[in-house]
Order: structure tokens, then C-alpha cells, then sequence
């Protein structure tokens, strides 16, 4: 093997590992660097969960609230399901858990709770709309503070400690 073909694949090797770190920070520190709802109220929002009432992010004002955004066709949604549910087990009557179905037919919601049943109340938005909290992609969650505003957004699926994280500054 000649030195040339050395260099070249030690360049190759080097510039390989360098994007792949670069990729799993990223993946890692997903946060929306700058959603529009970020230090504001959060904007009206209503689910419609299987059972119960339309429920409205704005009457959860006086406690901190996890607002996930997902869908029945999201896979990594199911991944961060129990992540998110074990949360909600862990801080019950502390924070508050709200699931937004984005983008669902009724037949594929009921179709997703019956296989994933949320822990917390979970629906299809029946007031308000995913675009004016910014959400672009699936899942995307937020994290109201106890007087309503928008404290800190994460976009992909949030794991144990990154969840902890966010939760910590809703304390």
C-alpha cells in the first residue's frame, strides 16, 4: 500500500468520524435555537382526549406543563412514549403532561391509544394549531412554566436525561 493511499484514507477516516460527532451532538442538542413562542405565552391550544373534555393549555396556568406534539406515524414517537410516560408517573401532581396528536384521521388515533395508551391526557388539537408554537417536525415538545410562558422547546425524541434536563428548569 502506498503512502498516498494512506493519507487518503486516514483523511477519509478522520473527516468520517468528525461528521459523525457533529451529527450525534446535533441529534443530542436538538432544541429549537429560536421557535417563535420561546419567552412568550404559550398560544391557545385545545386536545380532545378519548375520554373527558376538550382540554385547553392555557386553563393548566398555576402549573408547569409538558406539551408533546406527536402522531400515530411517527416512529420516534413511540420510542420517547415511555420516556415521557415514566416523567409523568415521576412528577404526578407536579407537572403537568399534555399529548397533541398532529396530523391524525380519528380512526388512527384511537387506532394508536389502544396499541400506546398515553398515561396522561392525550388527543387530537381541536383548538389551535401546531404551526403557531412552530413545530415542524415530529415529535417536538415544549416546556410551560407555571405562569404560561414558553420556557425551552426540544425537536426529536427527548431521552431520559435530556427530559430530566428540561423538567429541571420548570422547577
Amino acid at each position: 500500500m502506498s503512502r498516498r493511499s494512506i493519507a487518503i484514507g486516514a483523511v477519509a477516516i478522520v473527516t468520517g468520524s468528525i461528521l459523525m460527532l457533529s451529527l450525534a451532538w446535533g441529534l443530542k442538542h436538538a432544541a429549537l435555537s429560536n421557535p417563535p413562542v420561546l419567552g412568550r405565552p404559550a398560544p391557545q391550544l385545545g386536545i380532545k382526549p378519548v375520554a373527558g373534555q376538550v382540554l385547553r393549555i392555557r386553563e393548566l396556568q398555576g402549573s408547569p406543563v409538558v406539551l408533546n406534539f406527536w402522531a400515530s406515524w411517527c416512529g420516534a414517537c413511540v420510542e420517547e412514549g415511555g420516556v415521557l410516560g415514566k416523567a409523568f408517573s415521576e412528577n404526578y401532581g407536579r407537572i403537568r403532561f399534555v399529548g397533541a396528536d398532529n396530523r391524525d384521521t380519528p380512526d388512527a388515533f384511537q387506532s394508536y391509544e389502544s396499541r400506546h395508551p398515553h398515561p396522561y391526557p392525550a388527543g387530537p388539537i381541536v383548538l389551535g394549531t401546531y404551526q403557531s408554537y412552530g413545530v415542524a417536525g415530529l415529535p417536538a415538545t415544549f416546556f410551560i412554566n407555571s405562569q404560561g410562558v414558553v420556557v425551552a422547546s426540544f425537536a426529536g425524541p427527548l431521552d431520559e436525561t435530556t427530559l430530566h434536563h428540561y423538567l429541571g428548569m420548570l422547577s
